[in-house]
């Protein structure tokens, strides 16, 4: 008698996408979050009379440059050295956000499943996009782009250990790329076919929805 052969039917579930609108609105949530743990754990070590001095100076000398008082070189001159100033007076601000960042969006993030709590509130979720579990690989990829760590990290090196004018036009450089990443990665999820962020494609992974969930029955031989 020939073997017959049996029909398994299992389910398999079935995740919708993450709207453009609920990533952003967790995004918010979590920079917020972020925001305020990082000012009130950085309070005590910053020196805020002096921080005051250099914003006043700030503010003087780009109005002496719009009155016509000093030169532009003058005033990118003044402007790279105050900014440089400022940027090693929140020196500590800059250690703490790379601390809580990595804690919260990788180690955090990966613990709670791919979400945060701006995730969990948007009731929306990381996944990997070959349905397995999600990596740390995978996490901090994606963190490092998305959540400026890797840019933060950078331009704490160069701050410690280049002069002011490498540092000025290093870091708003740096800026600059994430600016574009971040810009770029927000078009791609409004308008992509597959809704992924340069963080995304880079890690391997995507954002669904937890609140539509399908489940689809697949049949196997």
């Amino acid at each position: 008698m020939a073997n017959e052969k049996k029909t398994v039917k299992k389910q398999e579930v079935h995740y919708e996408k993450a709207l453009f609108i609920q990533r952003l609105a967790a995004y918010i949530i979590d920079i917020m979050i972020i925001s305020v743990v990082v000012s009130l754990f950085s309070y005590p070590f910053l020196d805020n009379e002096s921080i005051q001095k250099l914003d006043n100076q700030a503010m003087e000398v780009a109005e002496e440059y719009v009155a016509g008082d000093i030169e532009s070189s003058d005033y990118i001159s003044e402007s790279i050295s105050i900014s440089y100033e400022l940027a090693r007076k929140n020196g500590v601000v800059t250690l703490i956000t790379v601390f809580l960042n990595i804690l919260y969006f990788i180690i955090y993030q990966l613990r709670k499943g791919g979400q945060t709590l701006g995730k969990m509130v948007m009731r929306i979720k990381v996944v990997s996009v070959d349905g397995g579990e999600l990596g740390v690989n995978q996490m901090t990829f994606r963190s490092l782009i998305i959540n400026s760590i890797l840019v933060d990290m950078i331009s704490f090196a160069i701050l410690l250990f280049a002069n002011d004018t490498v540092y000025f036009y290093g870091v708003g450089t740096l800026s600059m790329i994430q600016s574009v990443i971040i810009f770029a990665s927000a078009l791609m999820v409004m308008f992509g076919a597959k809704r992924q962020g340069i963080h995304d494609l880079v890690a391997h992974t995507e954002v669904v929805r937890t609140d539509l969930v399908k489940e689809m029955e697949v049949c196997e031989n």
